[in-house]
């Protein structure tokens, strides 16, 4: 930083110190311009400017790869997909410090408010993106995420957590869009929030890409993935009104549909309404005695 030191002057010199002053309020300005531009950083770190989510939707993620549940047992990904229930599918880690966790409790909230059943409706794949992680640790987050799911009693036997290979990892993640980096000075991984929603025949349907998770955009999202399958008729309604965006990852109202909707309403209340008028004035031309005109008997 340049400092300009201003000596004492005169009062005839009035207008010499206003240009001192100047000059150190400029060279004060480019001073700190200088630091700040040293110290700001202009873009992400080189570690996390690949960490992102490449949209994949309409593609098939590989059902054949060998994972192993918390329980120990050998599974494969196509064991989860029954060609009925779609499948909300998380990539995680039992020791993220932060992302994780805040991910898996915004969604933990939003499970308790929703009004389809975990089991019944749909389930919940969380594969660990640590080759290194234990059944023993897996099974614990879990027994924790399923603890604070009171609404959903069939979370601990349909929100499946599963621990795999290095190169199993990579393949699922790769068909999901899902990239990840790993830091080895800080053995931590850096990786985005994603929530993929996935068919029953393990299609990727839409995806949420934030840590807060909406009751509503999830069970639009499992509606969408189900094609049909799970939802009453209303639910079918709404969700025909809505559109999903890719950019926010998040549905949308569609006015044209709603406007749509609104005028087949108004045609058919308009028909209920004159229905019963058409049908009386038929009768009354086939019946003209039955008019307003009462009948006299003979004498």
């Amino acid at each position: 930083m340049t400092i300009i030191l201003l000596k004492p002057t005169k009062p005839n010199a009035l207008g010499s110190t206003l240009a001192r002053v100047l000059a150190f309020t400029i060279a004060l300005t480019f001073s700190f311009a200088g630091i700040c531009h040293g110290q700001l950083n202009v873009g992400p770190p080189t570690e996390v400017q690949d960490v992102t989510v490449d949209q994949k939707l309409g593609e098939q993620i590989p059902l054949d790869l060998p994972m192993t549940d918390s329980l120990g047992r050998p599974v494969k990904t196509g064991y989860y997909f029954d060609g009925r229930r779609p499948v909300l599918v998380t990539l995680n880690y039992s020791d993220c410090p932060v992302l994780c966790n805040v991910q898996l409790n915004a969604l933990v909230q939003s499970l308790n408010q929703l009004d389809l059943t975990i089991g019944g409706d749909f389930q919940i794949l969380t594969v660990s993106i640590d080759a290194k992680e234990t059944t023993e640790r897996i099974r614990e987050t879990k027994k924790k995420f399923v603890a604070d799911l009171p609404n959903q009693p069939g979370a601990g036997e349909s929100w499946h957590f599963c621990t795999a290979r290095d190169s199993v990892i990579k393949k699922l993640a790769d068909s999901l869009g899902f990239r990840y980096t790993y830091d080895a000075k800080t053995g931590q991984y850096f990786h985005p929030a994603m929530l993929a929603f996935v068919s029953p025949d393990g299609v990727i349907s839409r995806y949420s890409l934030d840590v807060a998770f909406p009751p509503e955009q999830i069970k639009l999202s499992l509606l969408d993935a189900s094609s049909g399958t799970i939802g009453s008729p209303v639910d079918q309604f709404v969700m025909w009104c809505f559109s999903y965006d890719a950019d926010r990852g998040s549905y949308v109202l569609v006015a044209w549909r709603l406007m749509r909707a609104g005028a087949a309403l108004t045609v058919v209340v308009l028909l209920m309404a004159l229905i019963p008028y058409w049908i009386g004035r038929r009768r009354s031309a086939a019946f003209p005695g039955t008019g307003s005109h009462p009948h006299v008997p003979a004498a």
